[in-house]
């Protein structure tokens, strides 16, 4: 662990699991950072708010600030700020995603309003609220012009009850339905969400980086495409028979952090 400078670690099914603490990789973590290894949260919930994740994981005893977490939500607002014209958004999604919007100065239109004023894009990440109506309210939207911007394509997320649909599951719905791609995936695997971990947080070498994760086809691939090592963690979604079966591999893997250190 001495030859990392910096360690991206997942969320969900890594520290929490559907807000429950996971404490091995908790104290794990926080001995990693009182070592003075300098530790970034790169998750692909878009439900999160940054500053009320850094309360619960500050309150749970990790150091940890809203400018260390980087949500598939912030990285789909930059996404959009830099790259389109999008003005307005109709928003499949939770407090963090409709929070991260606001930040970057989108308006968020209801329901009601996107009948009558079709949005410049839907933007859709995990939403445990979600209604059959909401989804046919984006589908529609997308099919009248408006971007499809997806937080995610995690098939699955780790609850605290047991595996539940993830963002990709609520996303395929309309992708099945138009028989259309998203026009762009702000979350890991897709590297951009690390483009933006090394802006904001001043990275600027990925040879001494380690990348902890509890999914195989997100965390760990991203690891293993820009080129850093990684931890595969089974108290999460992917398992050692998992690996047997996939082409991804990472390069070690434990059941929970304290058998790291």
């Amino acid at each position: 662990m001495l030859d990392y400078d910096l360690i991206i670690s997942d969320v969900d099914g890594v520290i929490v699991r559907e807000g429950e603490p996971i404490w091995e990789n908790i104290f794990a973590i926080r001995k990693l950072k009182e070592e003075g290894k300098k530790i970034i949260l790169v998750t692909n919930n878009s439900g999160f708010s940054r500053v009320l994740l850094s309360r619960q994981l500050n309150y749970l005893g990790l150091e940890i600030t809203p400018n260390d977490i980087i949500t598939s939500g912030l990285s789909a607002a930059i996404y959009m700020k830099r790259n389109t014209k999008v003005k307005s958004v109709y928003v499949i999604g939770e407090e963090g995603l409709v929070e991260e919007m606001k930040n970057f100065n989108f308006r968020v239109l209801s329901t009601e309003e996107v009948e009558e004023n079709n949005p410049d894009a839907v933007v859709l990440g995990l939403d445990r609220l979600v209604t059959y109506d909401k989804l046919s309210t984006g589908m529609r939207c997308v099919a009248r012009g408006s971007m499809f911007i997806v937080t995610n394509m995690d098939r699955l997320w780790p609850s605290k009850d047991g595996l539940k649909l993830g963002a990709g599951a609520l996303a395929s719905s309309i992708i099945y339905a138009l028989k259309r791609e998203p026009d762009f995936i702000a979350g890991k695997p897709n590297k951009w969400i690390i483009q933006v971990a090394m802006e904001l947080t001043g990275i600027k070498d990925l040879s001494k980086v380690l990348v902890i994760g509890d999914q195989l086809e997100t965390d760990i691939k991203m690891g293993n495409d820009i080129g850093a090592d990684t931890v595969l963690v089974l108290t999460g979604i992917s398992r050692k028979e998992d690996i047997e079966k996939s082409s991804i591999k990472p390069k070690i893997v434990v059941e929970n952090l304290s058998l790291l250190i």
